[in-house]
C-alpha cells in the first residue's frame, strides 16, 4: 500500500458527492438570503412616524417619515407621543441661537439614528448662516487636498479596494481550511486510536507512510474545500457587480501574485496538518484531554498575518514573511500589498520547505510514539524529546 493510495483513501473517506451538492445549496441559499435581506428588512420594518414643529423641511431618513405640523397644535401633538407619533422635533430659540430639541416618550435604540441626522443638519445650517464666502466655506465643509509626489514609481494601485478584498478572503479560506484540517484529522486519529484499529493497520503499513498518507489526503481535502468557497465567494462578488450595474470584476492581482499565494498555502497547510496530525495522535481519549486546546495553534500565523496587513512595508510584516511558521499566510500578503525582493521571496520559500521537511520527519517520530500508547499520554518531556532530538527518539 503506497502512500498515494492512502492518501486517496482519506480524501475519499471525507469527500462525498451528496454532502458536497448539499453544501454548496445551502451556502447559496444564505448568499441569496444575505442580499434579499436589506430589501426585506425594509418592507417588514414600519417608519417611525415624526412631526415637525415649524416651517423647516428635514433631508429625507430611511425609517422615518417626516410630517410637518402647525405650531399652534403643538400641546397635542405632543401628548400623543408613544401613540400617534414616536417623535417630535422643533426649534427651540435659546437668545440668538437656535437649538434642536427632540421629544421622545423614553429611550429607544432608533433615536441615535435620528439624532446624527439632526446633528448633520443642524451644523450645515449654522454654517449656511454664517457670513462666509464660496471658498470659505468649501475650506470648512470639505477636507484639504493632500498632493503626493512619489520619487520611485509605484505599481498600479488603482484597485487598492479589490487586493484588500482579496487578502481577506485569502485569510478567511486559510481559515477554513486550518480548522477543517483539524477536524477531520483530531477525529480520525482520535478514533482510530480508541477502537484499536492501529494495530491492524501497523501490520501492513509503516507509521511514516500511514502519517504522509494521512497528512497528503486531509490536504486534499482542505484544498478542495478552500477552493469550493473561494469559487462560490468569487461569484458571489461577479453577481453582485451584475445586479448593481458594474462591470465584471477581476482578480486584482499578477500571475506571479497568484502563483506565490498557491504556492505558499499549499506548503502552509501541508506544515500545519503535519503538526495537528501528530499531536492528535497523543490524545488518548479527546473528550477529557487537556490537550485539545493545542490544535487551535496553528491558527495564530493567520491572526499575526492579519494584524500586520495595514503595514504590509513594515518590520514586523517582514519578520513574519521570512519565519516559516508564519510565512506561508503572511507572503501571500504582503507580495499582494507592497514590492517584495526577490531574494527575500526565495529565503522565504527555502526556509519553508526545510521547515516542512523537517516537520514532516518530527511528526512522524511523535505520530509513531503517540499512536502505540493506550490508556496514557506522553509527558511534555518525552513530546519535546521525540519532536526535537531524533537521536534520543531512536
Amino acid at each position: 500500500m503506497t502512500i498515494w493510495n492512502i492518501a486517496l483513501f482519506e480524501f475519499k473517506r471525507y469527500f462525498k458527492w451528496k454532502q458536497e451538492i448539499i453544501s454548496i445549496a445551502l451556502m447559496l441559499i444564505g448568499f441569496g438570503f444575505s442580499m434579499l435581506w436589506p430589501h426585506l428588512k425594509s418592507a417588514l420594518d414600519k417608519d417611525y412616524q415624526v412631526a415637525v414643529v415649524g416651517d423647516f423641511t428635514l433631508p429625507k431618513l430611511d425609517g422615518f417619515q417626516f410630517s410637518a405640523v402647525s405650531p399652534a397644535t403643538k400641546p397635542e401633538v405632543l401628548k400623543n407621543v408613544g401613540e400617534t407619533w414616536h417623535a417630535v422635533i422643533e426649534i427651540a430659540k435659546e437668545g440668538e441661537q437656535e437649538r434642536v430639541q427632540l421629544t421622545v416618550k423614553e429611550k429607544a435604540s432608533w433615536q441615535g439614528k435620528l439624532k446624527t441626522n439632526l446633528q448633520n443638519w443642524q451644523q450645515e445650517r449654522e454654517i449656511a448662516s454664517l457670513p462666509l464666502t464660496d471658498l470659505q466655506r468649501k475650506q470648512i465643509t470639505e477636507l484639504p487636498e493632500i498632493k503626493t509626489v512619489m520619487l520611485k514609481p509605484e505599481k498600479d494601485d488603482k484597485n487598492e479596494k479589490g487586493r484588500a478584498l482579496v487578502s481577506g478572503a485569502l485569510l478567511f479560506l486559510l481559515t477554513i481550511g486550518i480548522f477543517s484540517g483539524f477536524g477531520y484529522l483530531f477525529t480520525g486519529i482520535t478514533s482510530e486510536k480508541q477502537n484499536r484499529v492501529t494495530e491492524q493497520l501497523l501490520t501492513l503499513i509503516t507509521p511514516a507512510q500511514w502519517i504522509e498518507g494521512k497528512i497528503l489526503g486531509i490536504s486534499l481535502f482542505c484544498f478542495k474545500t478552500m477552493f469550493s468557497y473561494g469559487l462560490l465567494f468569487f461569484l458571489f462578488i461577479q453577481g453582485v457587480a451584475v445586479i448593481s450595474g458594474k462591470p465584471d470584476v477581476s482578480l486584482p492581482v499578477g500571475a506571479f501574485e497568484l502563483f506565490s499565494a498557491i504556492l505558499f498555502v499549499i506548503l502552509g497547510m501541508l506544515l500545519v496538518n503535519s503538526f495537528m496530525a501528530a499531536f492528535a495522535a497523543t490524545i488518548d481519549d479527546p473528550n477529557h484531554s487537556s490537550r485539545s486546546i493545542m490544535m487551535f495553534l496553528p491558527a495564530i500565523p493567520v491572526g499575526l498575518a492579519y494584524s500586520g496587513i495595514d503595514n504590509a512595508e513594515g518590520m514586523m510584516m517582514q519578520v513574519l514573511s521570512m519565519f516559516p511558521l508564519t510565512s506561508f499566510a503572511a507572503m501571500p500578503l504582503r507580495i499582494a500589498h507592497a514590492e517584495v525582493p526577490m531574494w527575500q521571496w526565495f529565503l522565504s520559500l527555502t526556509l519553508l520547505l526545510a521547515c516542512l521537511w523537517w516537520f514532516k520527519s518530527a511528526a512522524t517520530r511523535v505520530f509513531t510514539m503517540g499512536i502505540r500508547m493506550y490508556g496514557k499520554e506522553p509527558s511534555w518531556k518525552q513530546l519535546a524529546e521525540t519532536f526535537l532530538f531524533p537521536v534520543k527518539h531512536h
